[in-house]
C-alpha cells in the first residue's frame, strides 16, 4: 500500500482554508443586557464582598456598568442571613461570617431581573505548609495535607512572592508551580526543564479529592516565586469554584495558543452557576504560611 503524504495533505488544508478567510464584521444580534453577579464566599473573612454589574457587547470599549441600586440577599441553610448594601467601591458589602458546611443562597434583583446561586462552604483545611530543609533559600515545600472522605472538593496549591528589586519590585498573583506530585491534574501542566521536577504548573496546582488513594497525603512542590517574603497558600474550594478557576485558567491557555494556531483555536466556555444571569457564586478555605529571611 503506498503510504499516505501528511505534508501534501496539510499543504492542501492549507491552501483551502486560505480561500475561504475574510474580514467579519462583528454584529450585535442580542442587545438586551444580562445581569452579572460575583461572590466567592472565605471562611476566614467577617465581611462578605459582592460585585453586580451588566454584560456589554463583545465589541464594545465602554467600561462594565456597575449596578448601584440592585437588592442583593444572602440565606444559610435556608433561612434569611442579611442584606447586602452597596459602597463607593463599586461592591456590595454585608458584615457576616460564613459558617463551613453551612449552604448560603444569594439573591440579586435590579433592573426587573432576578438572579440567584448557591454554594456550600467547604469544611476547613486540615494541613500543614514547610520548608523541606528550612536552612536552604530558595527550597521546596511540603503539604501535609489530611483529606475529609466525607466532602467532596478540590485542592489548589500555589504562591505569591516578589520580582524584582527595590523600586522595581511588583507583587506576583500566583506563582508557577513545580511537582512530581502523581495526582495533580494536568491541563495547565507541561514538562519541566528544571531538572529537579518532572512537571511545571502555570499558577496552580490542583488535585480533587476523589482520587487520592488514601486521606493522608505529602505533596511536595517548588513555587517558582524570586524573592521573600513568600506566601504559600492551599485552598480547599467547592464545585462551583473550582469548575470556574479551571475554566478560566483553560480559556487564557486557548488564547496564548491562538496566537501561534488560530487554525485549532476553540473558544473554552466560562463556567457559571448563576441562574437568571452570569457570574461566580463559590466558596473556599485555607490555610496558608508566609516565609520570610528571618
Amino acid at each position: 500500500m503506498k503510504p499516505f503524504n501528511w505534508t501534501f495533505a496539510l499543504i492542501f488544508f492549507l491552501a483551502t482554508l486560505s480561500g475561504c478567510i475574510r474580514d467579519v464584521t462583528l454584529t450585535e444580534t442580542n442587545r438586551e443586557r444580562q445581569p452579572v453577579l460575583n461572590g466567592i464566599l472565605d471562611a476566614a473573612k467577617d465581611t462578605l464582598a459582592v460585585h453586580f454589574s451588566w454584560s456589554k457587547p463583545i465589541q464594545s470599549v465602554q467600561s462594565f456598568e456597575h449596578e448601584k441600586e440592585a437588592r442583593i440577599q444572602l440565606f444559610e441553610d435556608g433561612q434569611f442571613a442579611g442584606e447586602f448594601s452597596w459602597k463607593d467601591s463599586s461592591a456590595y458589602y454585608l458584615p457576616f461570617q460564613v459558617i463551613p458546611g453551612k449552604t448560603y443562597k444569594i439573591e440579586a434583583s435590579a433592573g426587573g431581573k432576578t438572579v440567584w446561586a448557591e454554594t456550600t462552604v467547604p469544611q476547613p483545611v486540615s494541613a500543614t505548609i514547610e520548608q523541606e530543609n528550612p536552612e536552604v533559600y530558595g527550597n521546596n515545600y511540603l503539604a501535609i495535607l489530611t483529606d475529609n472522605p466525607e466532602e467532596n472538593n478540590s485542592y489548589w496549591i500555589s504562591a505569591t512572592g516578589y520580582e524584582g528589586v527595590d523600586e522595581n519590585r511588583t507583587k506576583n498573583i500566583a506563582c508557577l508551580i513545580y511537582s512530581n506530585f502523581e495526582y495533580a491534574d494536568d491541563f495547565n501542566r507541561y514538562i519541566s526543564e528544571s531538572g529537579v521536577f518532572k512537571f511545571e504548573y502555570d499558577y496552580y496546582l490542583r488535585f480533587p479529592d476523589n482520587q487520592l488513594p488514601q486521606n493522608q497525603m505529602e505533596i511536595l512542590f517548588r513555587p517558582q516565586c524570586i524573592g521573600l517574603p513568600m506566601e504559600v497558600f492551599l485552598l480547599s474550594t467547592d464545585y462551583h469554584l473550582d469548575k470556574y478557576m479551571k475554566s478560566s485558567l483553560l480559556t487564557e491557555r486557548m488564547e496564548i495558543y491562538a496566537e501561534d494556531m488560530p487554525i485549532i483555536y476553540a473558544p473554552f466556555p466560562i463556567y457559571s452557576n448563576i441562574n437568571g444571569g452570569t457570574g461566580i457564586f463559590g466558596s473556599f478555605t485555607s490555610v496558608s504560611k508566609e516565609f520570610s529571611r528571618d
